[in-house]
């Protein structure tokens, strides 16, 4: 656990660092494996040559302030100042897990935990972060961009919730053009680029370790309904714009459906039954996640005309029919693999995915399996 004040580095050996280049060698007290206190993050990764000296520096005045502020809550015997005491604990360790594991070599994901403790201590300020009527966050560190609080997990970028202020299965048309725009701006801004398979493209990652249907994605992981959801907000902003910019940038999110999941993208590895978009893990096979990643193909195609998001689209399709049984009783329906029932406003939920499947498509098998899940019944216990 980070303690308030420690410092592992020698104070001799950061007053002799040059300002503008890194250290060489660099010391042990920076290697990978070590708890490096949270604090000496940014001179290690400066060290390291990852960071700029004016990063870096920017950097340490935000985790010595979030290290004081943990410790003046903690100084208060109340429970209140406890939690906010734990919170910042737990945003600090956070950026020491991710450096000892050697997760910062892309300095964008460093930028992104530093966001998530700065959003922490406007969560336990509570005078500036800003909650929208469902209850999600719109801190100022990261205008346009949505938060959730996770009890597990503290306060992390929600991409899909960011999104879903633009799209609802697909984009609202009433959301104006300048807030579309500027939610689609700030979310390319926030992405971490991967080139995998001979591809480029940007992912909008989870910071946080998650469990679901008893699986765990240990973080930073991907999610397809998060891709998909991004690529929607994307294409809407070049129907809207008509500005070719945001029709590359769709493509370059379109490049993660094409990288299977074991490779870093969100494709199934199997594709003998067509394409399967995976939400959180392969294993788990959330449907609802999955199938909003395939609406987000075919709006795509429907917008664009491009031919090889038709080809991706219709072999999503293939795979839609091929695994929806799995998820059907026969009188409700099931919300993963490994998980029971979905919810009443899930399973509406589901059904209007393939209303809308069945609108792009003209595929009588997703309007017929609409139809009969119409007329099921929530079973008992079910709301």
């Amino acid at each position: 656990m980070h303690k308030a004040g420690r410092s592992l580095i020698p104070l001799a050996f950061l007053a002799c660092l040059n300002p503008s280049a890194p250290a060489d060698p660099l010391p042990q007290e920076c290697a990978y494996g070590r708890s490096v206190p949270p604090t000496d993050v940014p001179q290690c990764l400066y060290a390291r040559g990852l960071l700029k000296a004016a990063d870096r520096d920017t950097a340490i005045q935000v985790l010595t302030g979030a290290a004081a502020a943990e410790t003046r809550f903690r100084s208060d015997s109340g429970i209140a100042n406890f939690h906010k005491a734990s919170e910042l604990t737990r945003a600090l360790a956070h950026i020491q897990e991710y450096y000892s594991r050697g997760l910062f070599e892309d300095s964008a994901r460093f930028h992104r935990l530093l966001d998530h403790v700065l959003v922490t201590i406007e969560y336990v300020s509570d005078t500036t972060l800003h909650y929208d009527a469902g209850g999600h966050a719109w801190p100022s560190t990261t205008p346009y961009l949505a938060w959730v609080y996770y009890p597990s997990a503290g306060m992390h970028f929600q991409p899909v919730t960011t999104s879903q202020y633009v799209v609802s299965v697909v984009p609202k048309p009433t959301v104006p053009t300048d807030s579309l725009v500027g939610i689609a701006e700030h979310l390319y801004e926030y992405a971490v680029w991967r080139d995998r398979s001979g591809l480029r493209f940007p992912v909008w990652e989870y910071q946080f370790t998650w469990t679901s249907g008893g699986i765990t994605d240990i973080a930073p992981w991907v999610s397809g309904m998060a891709q998909g959801l991004v690529l929607e907000t994307f294409a809407a902003a070049f129907q809207r714009t008509g500005d070719p910019m945001w029709l590359r940038r769709s493509r370059e999110v379109l490049n993660s459906y094409r990288v299977n999941w074991d490779e870093g993208g969100v494709l199934l590895p199997d594709t003998s039954h067509g394409f399967w978009w995976e939400e959180f893990n392969p294993v788990v096979r959330v449907w609802n996640g999955s199938v909003q990643a395939l609406v987000a193909v075919g709006y795509f195609w429907q917008v664009t005309g491009d031919s090889s998001a038709k080809r991706m689209f219709d072999r999503g399709l293939e795979a839609l029919r091929f695994y929806t049984p799995l998820y059907d009783t026969g009188n409700w329906t099931l919300y993963s693999l490994t998980q029971g029932y979905n919810s009443v406003a899930y399973h509406k939920y589901e059904i209007a995915l393939l209303d809308t499947l069945a609108a792009m498509s003209g595929d009588p098998w997703c309007k017929e399996t609409a139809d009969r899940w119409r007329t099921y019944t929530p079973p008992p216990g079910v709301r």
